[in-house]
């Protein structure tokens, strides 16, 4: 079979994660190229520049352009490399926007190109399962669905009080940038468009008025009594203890202690420049009737998501590793995890990172028009649901149709 090229645009840690597969599966995808200002080589490659635009102009020869770059930064990137014939993997979201999202999809179905989302879990074992016992029938249609996204206090604290998706109107809203993959997982479940969303959420602790009396702006310069009994004391997340190092390409003693005496990663959570909720709930309709309610909460000892899918003949019941399968008849259900999401694989989220790059390699290989614009159109929906579900909060849990 064909062996794919691919340039990577971003060399941060998504970047990193889908350029790994090449590493594991030298036959079938080379990373030819990587763009990015300052870790470019981070991913080894053939050539590097430190500018996406200086790569797509020299218009190098690959099939598959990586978009793995902040956010904000999706979009324009996005459209020329479709435009220049590459198909993409797009980091999700596709754009902080709803009108930038809408034109990238256009893009790619007029171009005939294929976008794969970074939503990573569909390509999970776990994840699949459930889609597979959905699909066959035994325990009948969906009637509801209820999701918990527990996030878990330390990520909550990095990703969406101190670092990059703090604050909406520099990266997206957290339901977008957080919670884009459990919607997709709701669309490709019951296979129908949502209708109507609404949707509560607020911070209820990462707030100015909450700060410790006494504390310092950075947890190196809070007195010790008050570090001490903060579990989010920087020192402890990023210096202590392990959790988060994967996600620094250079997480060495020395640059640990350098972030947070520097960097926002240092600043007390009662004082950054957060807007995000740290909990929100949305509810939806979708075509058909079923419903889906969703809890987003930053205040759990775990980051797992649990489910408990309703139907009509039976229940399915996970807490992110282990399904409960209830068929009401009492007889044995016959159906699996697709066999190609049953092989092990060292890559994180599951194995879904290299899933999703085996995924996309397949379908580019099969170069079936029917599945690659499915596919690419699939991926806007669960964007347009966290599009109504944050209009919705912020007009108070008002009901959004859904275009």
């Amino acid at each position: 079979m064909k062996q794919l090229k691919a340039i990577v645009l971003g060399a941060g840690y998504r970047g990193r994660a889908y350029a790994e597969y090449a590493k594991e599966h030298p036959d079938q995808l080379e990373i030819v190229g990587v763009a990015d200002p300052v870790q470019a080589e981070a991913i080894p490659a053939k050539k590097y520049w430190s500018d996406w635009r200086e790569c797509l102009n020299e218009k190098p020869e690959a099939d598959l352009v990586m978009i793995t770059m902040p956010d904000a930064l999706h979009h324009e990137p996005a459209l020329v490399a479709l435009k220049s014939g590459y198909h993409i993997i797009l980091e999700k979201p596709i754009s902080p926007t709803e009108a930038e999202c809408r034109e990238v999809i256009e893009c790619a179905l007029a171009e005939k190109r294929l976008v794969v989302v970074g939503h990573v879990l569909r390509y999970t074992r776990y994840f699949a399962h459930i889609k597979a016992l959905i699909d066959s029938g035994e325990l009948g249609e969906v009637v509801s669905i209820a999701h918990q996204e527990s996030a878990g206090f330390w990520k909550v604290a990095h990703s969406y009080v101190r670092g990059n998706w703090a604050n909406s109107k520099k990266s997206s809203p957290i339901i977008l940038a957080k919670c884009s993959h459990d919607f997709d997982l709701f669309v490709w479940w019951i296979g129908r468009k949502c209708l109507k969303v609404s949707s509560f959420g607020s911070i209820k602790l990462f707030r100015r008025e909450m700060m410790p009396r006494g504390a310092a702006l950075r947890c190196v310069d809070c007195p010790p009594e008050i570090e001490r009994r903060c579990v989010w004391s920087a020192r402890n997340m990023y210096v202590d203890h392990d959790e988060l190092k994967y996600l620094f390409a250079d997480n060495s003693g020395a640059a640990m202690q350098k972030l947070i005496e520097e960097t926002e990663y240092g600043k007390c959570v009662y004082q950054s420049d957060n807007d995000v909720p740290d909990h929100q709930t949305v509810t939806m309709e979708f075509e058909g009737g079923a419903t889906v309610s969703h809890v987003m909460t930053g205040f759990t000892a775990k980051n797992i998501r649990t489910t408990r899918i309703a139907l009509t003949r039976g229940e399915i019941v996970g807490d992110g590793e282990n399904l409960d399968i209830c068929r009401f008849d009492g007889n044995p259900v016959e159906t699996g995890v697709p066999l190609n999401y049953r092989l092990s694989n060292r890559s994180r989220h599951g194995g879904g990172d290299f899933n999703l790059v085996s995924e996309t390699i397949r379908i580019l290989r099969r170069s079936d028009p029917d599945e690659i614009r499915e596919t690419t159109a699939q991926a806007l929906q669960s964007h347009l649901i966290c599009f109504a579900a944050e209009r919705s909060r912020l007009a108070g849990g008002q009901i959004v149709e859904i275009d």
